[in-house]
């Protein structure tokens, strides 16, 4: 009776045997065909369009320059109308003199302290109105003009606002032009009650930028400035870094045990070919 025990249990390990080699036989097939490999399909899942890194891109510019993005809505409104307000500043208004130059100096010296907008915003650029740049005691060109512009309209002096590129200043009568305030390169502003733009006539692109870069970053805190850098590296590098972790460059975790597979049933290696089962004999009587 032991002999034909032992038999059965031969075919039972040789039926075991032949469904384990078809099983690692398909699942080379699978591999030889492209298909992923188990821990690629997160990563591949992580990839993202074009578009959409973009959007990324610009949004994390966004966040950090603006944390909060209504400040930028209130400068562009104010910078389409700007809020020159001669009640505000009436009280100021009637404790200097009657000479423009003389408030403009006041303005300038005493009153309105020139502070980059990064240190007096907060944000690298800010267009605010007359009330809040008095309220803030310090500002930068907008802010200055404002108050100058609120100051002179209080006491019925003619004023006009004039903008270049990077400048916002006040035009009086008696008004003194100088390398920052001049016709020659005026874009936009006010003139007899109607708004103008044109291309200024003294224009320099690379004097130009040097002024754009000494205004909005040479002035912005570090840390904010390093946040900006590192959104703006690992973003138009997420596909590559999802195609590393997939497995084109780095193995995903979980995928050593695949990689050996492969290197296991890789063709051109010899292998040992499995031992053919025997039939089962019929069990002898004894």
């Amino acid at each position: 009776m032991r002999t034909g025990s032992t038999s059965g249990e031969k075919a039972d390990t040789a039926r075991r045997s032949r469904r384990v080699a078809a099983a690692g036989a398909q699942e080379r097939a699978l591999r030889a065909r492209g298909a992923p490999a188990a821990g690629s399909s997160y990563h591949g899942v992580m990839r993202f369009p074009r578009l959409v890194l973009v959007f990324l891109a610009l949004s994390w510019v966004l966040v950090i320059l603006y944390p909060d993005p209504g400040v930028l809505g209130r400068s562009v409104r104010n910078t389409l109308r700007p809020r020159v307000e001669p009640q505000a500043a009436a009280a100021l208004a009637r404790s200097l003199p009657d000479d423009p130059r003389a408030i403009e100096a006041y303005v300038l010296g005493t009153q309105v302290p020139y502070a980059y907008d990064w240190r007096s915003a907060g944000v690298p650029w800010y267009f605010p109105t007359a009330s809040e740049a008095l309220r803030a005691g310090r500002g930068d060109c907008e802010s200055r003009a404002l108050v100058l512009a609120s100051l002179l309209t209080a006491k019925g002096i003619p004023n006009e606002l004039r903008l270049s590129f990077d400048h916002i200043w006040v035009d009086y009568p008696g008004k003194q032009a100088n390398a920052l305030e001049n016709a020659g390169v005026q874009f936009a502003g006010r003139q007899d009650g109607r708004f103008f733009l044109h291309w200024p006539a003294d224009f320099h692109l690379g004097q130009e930028v040097a002024d754009q870069v000494a205004i909005f970053w040479t002035p912005a805190p570090w840390g904010r400035v390093l946040l900006l850098a590192l959104g703006l590296t690992v973003i138009p590098l997420w596909n590559v870094l999802a195609a590393l972790f997939a497995g084109n460059g780095l193995a995903a975790p979980g995928s050593w045990a695949g990689a050996a597979g492969k290197a296991k049933g890789a063709p051109g290696r010899l292998r040992r070919r499995p031992r053919q089962a025997t039939p089962a004999t019929r069990p002898q009587r004894v």
